[in-house]
């Protein structure tokens, strides 16, 4: 939301009017800015967000949060405050009241607390503790003075800063005097509070609930503000948060209900649907091992495809300390066996169940679960012989998923879970009894070897849960509209990059060519569709393995770069095969050994030539005029650390490639389908939808016509389920041989038969950013979805029902596919409201292009479209409708759904007029 939307939604507030803002209070260290974000405003506590930039380009308008009658001891400012201006101690919090009759005061308060935060940014403040001042002010003229110098800071403040925009705490005997400079007010503990010196949460007493209620229905009436009500519920009581927060809301307050500390991420008038799930593993001390975790590897997939997103938490470094509930939808953790800080992380995990959070463990507990029994509801025997015979006593559905369950003796334990759905069951000749796996009130567990068979990343791995159920119930996930980074307007995604390997190479064919240029020929000036081409500087520059050829090299690299609808990619200098090798040489300042990288004579490795050098140097010398560089495709094991990743962060471009994605028809396993990425630090690594050409033949040892076998990828990752665009990726080699040229043509025309929307890696790297960061919220009967506006599809079970596109904003349509419905949205944000029944009115079925711009006229529809290729899209309920496009009327084919086609690639104007 831009700035004047949001000054709108204000204005709007402080007029009364019922579009009030949206509001969440969180002062923790560590705020959760992508859900925060879902909120018209933001109350956070400036030492944690020192820069209120991280809120620019969102919907969000943060407030800094400002003590005025008190001061912390940590506060910047509190070293500077004269002694005879400290007239009291609040030690429920340990802080210092302040004297607010003191002649000076306004002008320190403005110029010591004010002007710091409005020179980081800040425009809107939340003034706390106004009423400090009757600890020590007992007879009216004491209050008196205090009030006026109260009032006297206010007023100070507006005069230096006009615009800023002001909500009081309480204050209300000040509000004669300045409710014409304030925003809002806002109030604590109007239906339930938090004690501080009995650490309890408790009701409000009826004396003092009508008496603030009072107060508040006063500066609502007589002075026409806003009014915020703040109350306190522990974490673990959610349902209680909700009701409050209802309670609130229908006395036209606006509500905030959040544990006494505002860490955690409570519930107002809208309430976030997290989609972040905490995952927990053990970590072997580099930051490259993640890619291997079994966490990672395969329990990142199933959630992904479920609309959410994996926040990953090495358990050998401190777990977060904040409460989880309304930031999390769930803990899930997959050890491998027992750990040294199962002792630990049993504690902590324990806390986080009491608190209402679910978990979903894998393989292990972690920890000796007989040390949990009580409070996991489970009766744990000894451990004894292994058994002589074991038999499957009962067994779910979701047992035996790619492969059938065998009994283990070895991995016998006794084990009941209580009050629980078992899953898989056996009973041993003793009469021993092990739920091996089960659905808990806390969650669930899978225990080894019964969740994956076989070694991860042999061909043999199989599931044996179905893990995307599994963890659909065990961590209880609502059914809720989610981002969707395969689909956009209905069409399967489609994009096409190249890794710049054997750009020196020559085709084995009569000519002499180099692969390249029969690339050019046969594939890229055949198939002219969004291409994002990199080249390694090492294989093509002057100072690279072939200086002689570099002339040559260049003069291809620039015809095939100067493509129209090619976008230009870095494949690094030396082209690191092992990062972790490479990167440590880096830091020694050594050159890379054998195997590393490329042998570049003379070259000792560098991060920062192997990323912004070789940007630089495609820029400089091989891009046409008009074109950067805008992807940089990783190498070799494509592992790189965070300071790589950070690199081409800092240089301003995309970054992609890893993640294994190989499902076949003789390898027809979700264990084969990777993530969408992998965070390195406080970076993100999109991972290449699927993999090239080179897994395909062997490390291209042959049969070089394997990658046709990529079409089974694309076909097994759209049914039974749609798990990945469809992304043609292989190298410059494969224009080498004639059969590798072949498999491509093949390739590009399945592809392209297919109802796809072509994109570039750039655009479909956004989008997964985008999935990493949008949010999704609960407004009554409405859905509340907030993101940048590179992710516009959403995915539904059809169980909600139809978009409505009476009460719904900036949806454009809807698809079905797959027994999914999918979503078409018109930008960033949207509200979406459903309805049981198919609505009547005209909308967007499909398209291949963006939306540009959407807007209902009565019973029509207008849209703007802009695409890579020429346009087709379809309309529902247009059987009876006009259509024109850019004033020409158009002919489609259909009934229900009405298809039409242009010849250009964009449409400022499609009008759909019906009677």
């Amino acid at each position: 939301m831009t700035r004047w939307i949001v000054a709108v939604l204000l204005m709007l507030a402080a007029c009364g009017a019922r579009a009030e803002p949206s509001i969440a209070f969180y002062y923790g260290a560590e705020p959760p800015f992508d859900e925060l974000k879902a909120f018209d405003i933001a109350v956070v506590e400036p030492e944690h967000v020192p820069d209120p930039k991280v809120f620019a380009g969102s919907h969000t308008q943060p407030f800094a949060y400002v003590s005025v009658g008190e001061v912390e001891p940590q506060r910047p400012y509190a070293k500077d405050i004269p002694q005879s201006w400290r007239v009291g101690v609040n030690s429920a919090w340990g802080s210092t009241v302040i004297d607010q009759s003191q002649p000076d005061w306004p002008h320190f308060f403005v110029e010591h607390v004010i002007a710091p935060l409005w020179h980081a940014g800040y425009r809107a403040f939340f003034l706390d503790t106004l009423d400090s001042y009757q600890l020590f002010a007992k007879t009216p003229q004491q209050r008196q003075r205090q009030e006026a110098g109260l009032a006297a800071v206010i007023k100070a403040l507006k005069q230096r800063y006009p615009d800023a925009k002001l909500i009081l705490n309480r204050g209300f005997e000040i509000l004669p005097q300045v409710h014409k400079d304030v925003f809002a007010v806002a109030a604590e503990s109007l239906f339930r509070g938090w004690d501080p010196a009995t650490r309890t949460y408790h009701p409000v007493t009826a004396a003092d609930r009508d008496w603030l209620l009072a107060r508040l229905k006063q500066v609502r009436t007589e002075y026409r503000l806003p009014v915020i009500v703040i109350d306190y519920v522990a974490p673990a009581k959610r349902a209680l948060a909700r009701e409050t927060a209802q309670r609130i809301s229908q006395l036209g307050f606006i509500p905030w209900v959040s544990d006494h500390d505002l860490d955690m991420l409570g519930v107002g008038s809208i309430e976030v649907m997290p989609r972040k799930v905490l995952m927990l593993y053990r970590g072997d001390g580099t930051e490259y091992g993640l890619m291997d975790a079994e966490i990672h590897r395969l329990a990142a997939t199933p959630l992904n495809y479920l609309g959410y997103v994996a926040d990953y938490r090495d358990v050998t470094q401190p777990l977060p300390d904040y409460p989880l509930v309304g930031r999390y939808a769930g803990i899930v953790t997959w050890f491998g066996g027992r750990i040294a800080q199962g002792p630990k992380v049993r504690d902590w995990l324990l806390h986080q169940i009491a608190d209402g959070m679910k978990v979903a463990m894998f393989e292990n507990f972690g920890f000796e679960p007989a040390t949990a029994a009580a409070q996991l509801g489970l009766n744990v025997g000894a451990a004894g012989s292994a058994p002589r015979h074991l038999t499957i006593s009962s067994q779910s559905k979701l047992m035996g998923f790619e492969a059938p369950v065998f009994p283990d003796r070895d991995a016998f334990l006794p084990l009941r879970a209580d009050d629980a759905q078992p899953l898989l069951t056996f009973t041993a000749d003793s009469g021993a009894v092990m739920d091996a796996a089960a659905l808990t009130a806390w969650g669930g567990y899978v225990l080894a070897p019964y969740a994956v068979t076989g070694i991860l990343r042999d061909t043999t791995a199989r599931w044996e849960v179905q893990p995307i159920e599994f963890l659909r119930r065990a961590l209880r996930l609502p059914a809720m509209p989610v981002p969707d980074v395969t689909t956009e307007n209905g069409r399967r995604l489609m994009l096409v990059h190249i890794d710049g390997d054997g750009f020196a190479n020559r085709a084995q064919m009569p000519g002499g060519h180099f692969a390249p240029e029969m690339l050019l020929k046969r594939i890229l000036t055949r198939y002219r569709v969004p291409t994002t081409v990199s080249v390694i500087q090492g294989e093509v520059a002057a100072n690279g393995l072939y200086p002689k050829l570099s002339p040559q090299l260049e003069a291809i690299a620039r015809r095939i770069l100067a493509l129209p609808y090619v976008e230009l990619a870095s494949h690094t200098f030396s082209h690191p095969f092992r990062w972790n090798a490479a990167e440590a040489a880096g830091r020694e300042h050594q050159s890379a050994e054998d195997g590393e990288a490329l042998p570049i004579p003379g070259y000792t490795f560098n991060l920062k030539t192997e990323i912004t050098g070789s940007i630089d140097y495609i820029n400089r010398r091989l891009a046409p005029p008009g074109k950067k560089v805008k992807v940089l495709l990783w190498s070799g094991n494509t592992n790189p650390g965070a300071d790589a990743v950070g690199l081409a962060y800092a240089d301003g471009v995309g970054n992609m490639n890893g993640g294994d994605t190989l499902i076949t028809r003789s390898d027809d396993s979700l264990t084969e389908v990777a993530p969408i990425g992998i965070p390195k630090g406080r970076w993100f690594q999109v991972y290449a939808p699927n993999q090239n050409e080179n897994v395909y033949t062997n490390d291209w040892h042959g049969p070089y016509y394997g990658f046709q076998r990529v079409i089974e990828t694309f076909e097994l990752t759209d049914k039974p389920r749609r798990l990945k665009p469809i992304d043609i990726y292989y190298h410059m080699y494969s224009g080498e041989r004639t059969a590798s040229l072949a498999a491509l043509d093949k390739v590009y025309r399945w592809a392209l038969a297919q109802p796809v929307m072509n994109i570039y890696a750039s655009e479909y790297i956004a989008k997964v950013l985008d999935f990493r960061r949008m949010v999704i919220a609960r407004a009554g009967d409405a859905w509340i979805v907030r993101g940048n506006g590179a992710l516009r599809e959403l995915r539904a079970p059809p169980g909600l029902g139809y978009p409505d596109p009476g009460t719904s904003r900036d949806v454009a349509g809807y698809s079905n596919y797959d027994k999914q419905r999918y979503l078409h949205l018109t930008g960033g944000a949207a509200r979406i409201v459903f309805t049981p029944q198919t609505p009547r009115a005209p909308y967007l079925a499909e398209a291949n292009g963006r939306i540009t711009h959407f807007e209902r006229d009565g019973t029509g529809l207008r849209l703007g479209l802009a695409g890579h290729l020429p346009l087709t899209f379809a309309l529902g309920n247009a059987a009876g409708c006009s259509v024109q496009a850019d004033g020409r009327t158009l002919q489609g084919r259909g009934n229900d759904i009405r298809h039409y086609r242009l010849k250009q690639h964009a449409v400022k104007s499609i009008a759909v007029v019906c009677h």
